[in-house]
């Protein structure tokens, strides 16, 4: 292939025709495409031509002096990777296009044809030579990368991306000053949170995650620095919260975006001395954690809204590390496909299933919005859903269907509407397919358990139903 003036590759098409004119013919209409293109009179000088094999498609005449196209096509066809060949004949033999057919001929077209029929049989051929180099490289990749290479720190991923977030991983986990972990629904923050506690000094401590998100302010307060008896209804005695259970060794605060004002406050002289009283009580009490947060949304914006304290933003951003979206290193999906694909197959009892070559391929290609969840979830649902060892058919998930939602018919009602039905059949969808489990369907759909209840109560959703 060679480069266009974006700089990106071109397709070769390999043009075989002894008759001049319609061997240029056919190659201007092609260059004119957008194709790179080889022309030659002959089989016997396409097949001495070292760049056959890399071409993306073949067209060849049948009936040439010397080697003919059937016999050409023979050739090819007992190449390992050989590219399609698309066959032309003007002599309307039927017999003859038969056996081209069974011998491995991608298609045939009987001379006169239209350019638009040729070239739908070239795009065809030029699309199932990527799919199945794609997945050829990408079954490769699955077989050489053994598990004991598919990343570090527990982490799957192999890409500059990755490599950079682990060796800022490395750094935090030297430091005992507080992180912030950014990134979108889905990257794995956790994961990170959990590396970098098992990495550093603090590893022998607990490591207590509390999500910010999926809790009201009071309970928050509480679930965080304890109450004392009496502090407020339905207090009926005294109880230590997570701050005190994570001393020693690290808090991770899940969606910090949420903490309100006052808690923020809070949190600051337990980052300052180490100091925390628990609601309802007058009596200080020192802890020793260390601190890590995460976060999906941008934070300055959320100080200049008001809604993070600005010295309280400055005090948990002394470390920060920026976890990237799947989008952003797709050349790791074939490790997490791999490793998605040995869990899946361990939970539902199952073989390790086979992918299917354009699974593989289309895979690499979808943008998900869901990130790495996403792809997890579609890996177990490859696996649920495999036949006969082997699993195919992927189709990105309603939930993150994106192009849907913004290509929403303009015609059949206000925006506010169609984005409710859309956001109502997303829910019903995901607590159909998490049998009316809160905790799984929160967790699927990337929001908080606090914002799932809302809405199912915004839609008169029961759990119930679902189970």
């Amino acid at each position: 292939m060679t480069a266009d003036g974006t700089g990106r590759e071109k397709a070769t098409i390999v043009v075989i025709d002894d008759d001049e004119a319609a061997r240029h013919s056919i190659g201007q209409m092609l260059g004119l495409r957008g194709w790179a293109v080889e022309v030659f009179s002959s089989a016997e000088a396409a097949l001495a031509w070292p760049g056959l094999c890399d071409a993306m498609c073949i067209v060849t005449d049948v009936k040439m002096p010397g080697m003919d196209g059937e016999e050409f096509l023979a050739h090819v066809m007992a190449i390992p990777g050989a590219p399609p060949v698309v066959m032309m004949t003007g002599h309307g033999d039927i017999a003859m296009a038969v056996r081209c057919l069974k011998t491995g001929a991608f298609d045939f077209a009987e001379k006169p044809f239209d350019d638009d029929v040729l070239l739908a049989y070239v795009g065809k051929a030029v699309e199932q030579t990527r799919l199945v180099r794609e997945a050829t490289d990408l079954r490769r990749r699955l077989t050489l990368f053994s598990p004991g290479e598919d990343g570090r720190f527990g982490m799957i991923g192999r890409s500059r991306a990755m490599q950079d977030v682990y060796a800022q991983l490395e750094a935090a986990a030297r430091a005992d000053a507080p992180v912030l972990i950014s990134g979108e629904t889905g990257v794995g923050k956790e994961l990170v949170a959990r590396a970098i506690h098992a990495q550093s000094p603090r590893a022998h401590g607990p490591f207590v995650p509390v999500n910010a998100g999926a809790l009201p302010e009071t309970m928050l307060e509480s679930e965080l620095f304890g109450h004392a008896k009496g502090a407020f209804t339905g207090a009926m005695g005294e109880r230590e919260g997570k701050l005190v259970a994570a001393s020693g060794g690290t808090l991770l605060l899940d969606e910090i975006e949420t903490i309100s004002p006052r808690a923020q406050v809070q949190l600051l002289r337990v980052l300052d001395d180490g100091v925390m009283e628990a609601l309802g009580s007058d009596r200080p009490r020192k802890v020793d954690i260390r601190l890590l947060c995460t976060s999906n949304v941008d934070l300055e914006a959320e100080v200049r809204r008001g809604a993070i304290r600005e010295d309280f933003y400055h005090r948990v951003m002394v470390l920060s590390i920026h976890v990237p979206a799947l989008r952003e290193r797709l050349e790791d999906v074939p490790l997490l496909v791999s490793h998605f694909l040995k869990l899946a197959a361990d939970r539902n009892g199952v073989a390790v299933p086979a992918v299917a070559e354009d699974t593989l391929a289309q895979m690499m290609r979808h943008h998900w919005p869901g990130n790495v969840r996403e792809l997890k979830n579609a890996v177990e649902r490859l696996v649920i859903t495999s036949r006969a060892g082997t699993a195919g058919g992927f189709t990105p998930d309603m939930r993150f269907d994106t192009e849907r939602l913004l290509s929403l018919p303009a015609g059949s009602g206000r925006l506010r509407d169609e984005m409710e039905k859309v956001e109502k059949a997303v829910l019903e969808t995901a607590l159909k397919e998490c049998h009316g489990e809160i905790n799984a369907t929160w967790q699927a759909l990337g929001i908080s358990r606090r914002a799932l209840y809302e809405r199912m109560k915004k839609y008169g959703l029961d759990r119930e139903s679902y189970k």
